[in-house]
């Protein structure tokens, strides 16, 4: 019994002086795995976004727990040449701005759909690179808070698509056979013109509205990694654990 009661105490301990215990990844809305390409025809759910000329695609995440989210890391994904990465963002509501100046660009990567060698294919025929995206980031996101983002950055997109910003991978949920944390059909658009956010032209958008160019509703692809933390009252909570732990022991050694 007193080994056990140790045992315990130094978990509670490690939880009051800052150590966390939770899941790296706090959101995971990764790549698609099924219904990849032309192939799937009318069922197809991966999809790939830019604008243009000084418009920048983004998306929501919201922190549905009850503890507070200490965010470390964002995961994106381009479909096209990728040449640099920014991404922007704050919390809803907030002024959005450079949350990391630059993402560690990866070598091609591919679908996880069981074959290994599946990538984009463009309405073309035309198959393009995918990478993945790394963004450090230091961002605190209270329990029940929504987080904007939006990937800026520089890379040739598909010919005559009026664009030079990377291409944002996103996928309608319904088909996309992975899990998809809090998609909600619904995307961001931000104007960047010359570099400097345009705090008024933020705005909302759904891909499956007419003159989108796609029969769906779609969401950008991210997964968020960090720490959760648990709030004062969870901390109040472990205070009378050890309490009782104190107790428990002096009965019982």
């Amino acid at each position: 019994m007193f080994r056990s009661s140790c045992i315990t105490v130094a978990l509670l301990t490690a939880a009051l002086s800052g150590t966390v215990i939770a899941a790296p990844m706090l959101v995971d809305r990764g790549l698609p795995t099924a219904n990849l390409n032309n192939t799937a025809g009318s069922n197809r759910s991966n999809v790939a976004w830019a604008f243009a000329p000084t418009y920048v695609v983004g998306d929501t995440f919201t922190n549905t727990s009850s503890q507070t989210w200490s965010i470390s890391s964002i995961r994106l994904w381009t479909v096209g040449q990728t040449d640099s990465t920014v991404l922007l963002g704050g919390v809803n509501g907030s002024t959005i701005g450079v949350a990391a100046g630059a993402g560690v660009i990866s070598t091609p990567v591919f679908y996880a759909d069981g074959v290994g060698t599946t990538t984009y294919q463009g309405y073309s025929g035309a198959f393009r690179d995918m990478f993945q995206v790394d963004f450090t980031v230091n961002i605190t996101l209270l329990a029940g808070q929504t987080y904007d983002f939006f990937l800026d950055g520089t890379g040739a997109a598909a010919a005559g698509q009026g664009t030079t910003t990377p291409f944002a991978h996103a996928s309608n949920a319904a088909l996309s056979g992975s899990t998809q944390d809090g998609a909600d059909g619904s995307m961001l658009y931000l104007d960047v013109p010359g570099g400097v956010v345009d705090p008024l032209s933020i705005g909302t958008w759904n891909s499956a509205a007419p003159g989108w160019g796609w029969d769906k509703s779609s969401d950008v692809n991210v997964q968020v990694f960090g720490n959760a933390i648990p709030e004062p009252a969870s901390l109040a909570l472990f205070g009378l654990a050890l309490a009782g732990l104190a107790v428990s022991r002096r009965r019982k050694v």
